[in-house]
């Protein structure tokens, strides 16, 4: 009686390592056409173009009143004394 049940046992582990394989060899078979698939149906990436946009540089004139001036000296000498570097101000806008 012992063979019978050992011979049960070995079949029923051959089976069901047998039915392993099967769904990870079919998984991977779909893991594989999923993975094809995405350079069947590439989309093209469409880049749109960046638009130059110059601006005239920083003058002296920009300057409206003793305000503005006041805040661009307070502004570079702050930002100078965090840095140490050298600055250069771009543009300067009034806030309302």
């Amino acid at each position: 009686m012992t063979t019978i049940y050992l011979d049960s046992i070995s079949e029923g582990l051959f089976i069901s390592i047998f039915s392993i394989m099967i769904v990870f060899v079919i998984l991977g078979v779909i893991a594989f056409t999923i993975h094809l698939m995405q350079y069947l149906y590439k989309k093209p990436i469409i880049i749109p173009e960046i638009k130059k946009v110059y601006k005239k540089p920083f003058e002296l004139s920009d300057i409206k009143d003793d305000d503005m001036l006041v805040a661009g000296l307070v502004a570079s000498i702050d930002y100078y004394e965090e840095t140490k570097e050298n600055i250069r101000i771009l543009s300067i806008k009034e806030i309302h």
